[in-house]
């Protein structure tokens, strides 16, 4: 028969000597992670294993210490390597378009990157004095002084046999451009060759001589190009040996002040960048003659783009990138758009991301932002599996200019950690291959741990220290005892505490709010509770907004009475940030026929699979009752009254069984009790979910109509060990008020229902047809005489 639950039954309380001392100031804080032994154990067997693939993806509910022991974990495992090197990128002399990676030792970058800069300072104020000084303007001088002279004696020799010839050598402004031209000199005076010709024609010039100076002019003009060809032949070698005599002069400063920047780096690795930037400064000397110009820094060619500084880094970085778009996680090539909306760059705008700054260490990343990310996840597999990044720009701004840098791929070491939850993890091990090749190593975070002495003094541990770090009031004996009850409701079990211990340091720090608004000096099991309360009030609109629509019977539910064929049903409305039980109608009519049972939900489509499922196995149940004899004909509807959303799960299952059974005998359900609970095709009532919300709504109904002293909520007994329920409940339980039954079965149910005893089978096999089952079966046996009948007709 069913059980009547004792006050006792209903809620666990915090053994006395579980409590380690009186108040929380007197608690060891605790250091660690607590309740978490395989995920911690997972967590340190992945973070140390060096081999490839071995990423650790961490899962479970926020608020169960995910983050705390990555960050406990890392620490150490950080501090025990040495910093990596710094990464750098420069221009690439050879192929302008590739930057240059340069690795140095962790510091080293900046220290290069500032030198070469004070070097090209140095230079650009010494080397344009070098060049214009005396000294080197007289070398200079003694370099081309054969040059000069023979060019000089090649213009002046041709000069000579142009006056000669009688004619003159001439400069002729052509547009912008001087040349020289060979001219006759007429009385004296050059002329044209089309003055000439005139001349001729008019009798001012002999016609032969015309001629003549005609032909003279051709053979001239031939000449005149093989010497300029001779001079700028020489001109050529003056600037050839000026620039030798340049470079000859300025190598030994150069080579001296690159070789002080190799001394002061201290990196060998930085030598043959060196030595190609010396060849290159020797080859644009112009340079530091220059100006800078408005199309920027003339030296740009010579500065060192240091992406990655690990000079104050201590140990291994341990990156932790919140928000991993592409950019952030992989870097970028900034892009400087010009005057003519081009877009180019260089390898100064080159952006390292989070992947390289942990090179050499380790990531934390969201798992869901990596995946959702546009571009992401892809180029994080990548990445992962040929162990380097490639930083490219974003191709719209190069997508018009076509001038997008390749810098050059960056090999790394870094070890992932990603944060998610089970069911992410769950579908990308199913559906990507390539995952399962590099996150190998699962952390599994659960929600809930044990629930014992031992357990209890880790989690007030940790609650003090919370309450030690933000400075809270303290909890005396009643305080602690009256949180580790609320972390076990939390847990829905009394053989668990909840593992969201965010959730629970938020109740602490509200009653530590109320405590100090009530200006006590610890916060009491009066705290915890009223902050529970409070809490659960800010959130509870919906539900008193539902709750008063009963109490005006717009929704029509009965807490009095009885009634054939109704009963009140319990379902939990779960918000997310809230959950609340309230009672539902649910009714049952009988009739001829061989449909069964239909379910209104399913025919409306309002029902899910979970509840199509109880409805086929209730079937089974009565299939199994009452139709080994004689075929079960009947036509049974049942539905949830005045539900016009959707309904799904199986815990109505049994509530929808007795409505049925209360039809078919005409045994009235008392109206004062609501059920809840699954049930086989047995008749075993099964456990369900959200115990206490179902309860503590239908007790909130009866109370604010009164409590008549019968009312009461039946549940099945394997939900028993889940109760833990508001002490005014409690309280009412204690006085009568108010009542708890656990059945573990249908006929346990019924009869508490109906006050009719269920029934057995006799050796008959027949039930006795003063019981609910005997009335139930005889209603049968009449209904299917009287469907056989009909058709006969």
């Amino acid at each position: 028969m069913a059980r009547e639950l004792a006050s006792s039954d209903l809620r666990w309380r915090c053994p006395e000597g579980w409590l380690p001392a009186d108040t929380t100031a007197e608690v060891e804080p605790s250091h660690g992670i607590i309740g978490q032994e395989r995920a911690v154990r997972a967590l340190g067997f992945g973070l140390a294993v060096e081999s490839m693939g071995f990423n650790v993806f961490v899962t479970g509910l926020t608020g169960t210490g995910r983050m705390t022991a990555i960050e406990l974990h890392l620490r150490p495992l950080a501090a025990e390597g040495a910093p990596p090197d710094d990464l750098a990128f420069v221009f690439n002399f050879a192929r302008p378009e590739q930057p240059r990676l340069l690795r140095v030792a962790a510091g080293r970058g900046v220290v290069l990157r500032d030198q070469l800069d004070k070097l090209l300072r140095d230079l650009s104020a010494s080397l344009p004095g070098m060049f214009d000084g005396e000294e080197f303007q007289r070398r200079l001088e003694l370099a081309v002084e054969d040059l000069k002279a023979k060019q000089q004696e090649l213009i002046k020799g041709f000069e000579r046999r142009v006056r000669e010839a009688g004619f003159t050598l001439v400069q002729v402004q052509v547009g912008s451009v001087t040349r020289p031209e060979i001219l006759p000199t007429i009385d004296d005076r050059p002329v044209t060759l089309d003055k000439l010709q005139s001349l001729a024609e008019e009798g001012k010039v002999d016609r032969e001589r015309a001629a003549a100076l005609e032909a003279g002019h051709g053979k001239l003009s031939e000449e005149l190009q093989r010497v300029f060809h001779e001079v700028m032949v020489l001109r050529d070698e003056m600037v050839s040996r000026a620039e030798q005599l340049r470079r000859s002069s300025v190598e030994p400063t150069l080579k001296q002040a690159l070789g002080a920047v190799a001394h002061e780096v201290k990196e060998p690795r930085v030598g043959p960048y060196l030595d190609e930037m010396l060849a290159d400064m020797l080859d644009h000397l112009d340079l530091f003659a220059a100006k800078d110009g408005d199309d920027g820094d003339r030296f740009l060619r010579y500065r060192v783009n240091v992406v990655v500084d690990n000079g104050a880094t201590a140990g291994r970085p341990v990156v932790i990138e919140t928000e991993p778009s592409y950019g952030n996680l992989f870097g970028t090539v900034e892009a400087k758009v010009g005057p003519n909306l081009q877009s180019t760059s260089d390898h100064m705008r080159i952006r390292a991301g989070s992947l390289l700054r942990a090179n050499g260490g380790f990531l934390v990343v969201n798992a869901f932002d990596s995946v959702s990310e546009a571009g992401v996840w892809p180029a994080l597999k990548r990445a992962l599996r040929y162990r380097r990044v490639v930083i490219r720009p974003r191709d719209i701004l190069f997508a018009i200019s076509g001038q997008a840098l390749q810098p050059e791929p960056v090999e790394i070491d870094v070890k992932v950690v990603m944060i998610g939850d089970r069911a992410l993890y769950d579908m990308l091990h199913e559906l990507d291959e390539e995952f399962r090749k590099i996150f190998k190593v699962l952390c599994d975070f659960d929600s809930e741990m044990p629930n014992g002495r031992a357990q209890v003094a880790d989690f007030l541990a940790l609650m003090a220290k919370i309450v030690r770090d933000e400075k809270l009031a303290n909890l005396d004996r009643t305080g602690m005892a009256a949180l580790v009850e609320e972390a076990v409701r939390l847990a829905r079990n009394r053989k668990r505490i909840s593992a969201r211990f965010s959730d629970v340091a938020d109740i602490v720090r509200e009653a530590a709010f109320l405590a100090h608004k009530r200006r006590r000096g610890a916060i009491t099991a009066e705290h915890i509770h009223a902050a529970v309360r409070e809490r659960r009030d800010r959130h509870s609109l919906p539900e008193e907004k539902l709750t008063e629509m009963m109490l005006d019977d717009v929704l029509v539910i009965a807490s009095a009475g009885s009634a054939v064929g109704q009963i009140n049903g319990l379902a939990v409305y779960d918000l997310g940030y809230h959950a609340f039980g309230l009672p539902g109608r649910v009714t049952a009519r009988v009739g001829l026929g061989r449909e069964g049972v239909i379910n209104v939900e399913r025919e409306a489509r309002l029902s899910g699979s979970t509840h199509d499922k109880g409805v086929l196995i209730l079937t089974g149940f009565l299939r199994g009752t009452f139709a080994s004899e004689v075929p079960l004909s009947m036509s049974a509807s049942i539905a949830f009254e005045q539900s016009y959303g959707g309904v799904d799960g199986d815990s109505a299952s049994s509530t929808e069984v007795y409505a049925i059974l209360s039809a078919l005998s005409g045994a009235p359900i008392r109206q004062d009790l609501a059920v809840t609970g699954s049930v086989d095709q047995n008749g075993r009532v099964q456990a369900i979910g959200g115990v206490n919300e179902k309860i503590e709504g239908f007790f909130a109904l009866c109370s604010r109509r009164g409590l008549s002293g019968t009312q009461g909520v039946v549940i099945p007994e394997s939900n028993v060990a889940d109760l833990q329920l508001d002490p005014e409940i409690v309280t009412a339980v204690e006085s009568g008020r108010f009542h708890i039954y656990a059945v573990a079965r249908i006929e346990e149910g019924i009869e508490l229902l109906t006050g009719v005893p269920a029934g057995t089978r006799g050796a008959d096999g027949a039930y006795p047809p003063d019981t609910v089952l005997g009335r139930c079966a005889a209603r049968l046996a009449t209904m299917a005489e009287q469907l056989r009948r009909y058709r006969e007709v």
